[in-house]
């Protein structure tokens, strides 16, 4: 069996991982950030705005959520006016990322200062100090299974399916090894590791019902790990667990 083929259809899965947790990609630290005056005295003025600019910003990272709610821990009304917060949590259930269907979406911005000028003007979350992103996303394996329907002739699988169970992911469908088409099956799990990536670990593996050799499945995987590295990102990501349980995977790092 041609690698190639597989290797695509694993990428294409792995990729709805790393898009539905990195909801606050690109953002940089903004070290000689000063508050705009202007901005500050609208904020003084009318507190309310901040809320209306968040949801606003949070519905461009995420398409059409059945519903999304935004709950802010103030400081102090000084505080709020310069964009510093103790907390500001977000839920969105059922939204859409890189047209995947979240089935819900929870993150948590830990003593948080936000560029109010951005923010504001643009509709843009963007901190500007080193705070803690805390993050709990769910995906359903129907809605997995849907998209990789949806992209099973760009990934060159045919019946692209995953069966998510207990501590375990299945994947199978068939591709092409030269002008033979090919079945295959693979079982896998995931970790977390040095608390900032991670790796995805491929137990088991069959084309053609005939189990692969240990080494055939590490390079395949070598070449996919790490799934993601939140190294390159400015604030620290705090990462515990990746839960797979019958029917959903859970990427979390919020209280369980």
């Amino acid at each position: 069996m041609k690698k190639i083929g597989l290797l695509f259809f694993l990428v294409a899965i792995f990729s709805v991982i790393s898009s539905s947790t990195v909801c606050a990609k690109g953002v940089e630290i903004e070290e000689n950030y000063i508050p705009d005056s202007e901005i500050t005295a609208m904020i003084a003025s009318n507190p309310q705005i901040i809320d209306d600019k968040l949801k606003s910003a949070m519905l461009k990272e995420v398409d059409n959520p059945a519903s999304i709610t935004i709950d802010i821990t103030h400081i102090s009304p000084q505080d709020t006016a310069l964009g510093k917060f103790k907390r500001i949590y977000v839920y969105a259930y059922r939204s859409s990322v890189e047209n995947v269907v979240i089935e819900s979406a929870k993150i948590e911005f830990l003593d948080v200062e936000l560029n109010t000028k951005r923010l504001i003007e643009e509709e843009k979350i963007r901190p500007v100090n080193k705070c803690t992103i805390n993050m709990d996303v769910i995906v359903k394996e129907k809605d997995l299974n849907i998209f990789l329907q949806n992209k099973a002739k760009k990934i060159k699988v045919d019946n692209p399916k995953v069966k998510m169970t207990e501590d375990n992911m299945e994947l199978s469908g068939s591709t092409k090894y030269g002008i033979v088409k090919v079945e295959f099956w693979a079982r896998g799990n995931f970790a977390v590791k040095n608390n900032k990536e991670i790796w995805f670990h491929a137990s088991k593996m069959k084309v053609n019902r005939i189990s692969m050799p240990r080494n055939f499945i590490g390079t395949i995987i070598k070449k996919i790990n790490p799934l993601m590295n939140f190294d390159k990102f400015s604030f620290n990501v705090n990462l515990k667990q990746i839960k797979i349980t019958d029917g959903q995977i859970r990427i979390s790092s919020l209280p369980q």
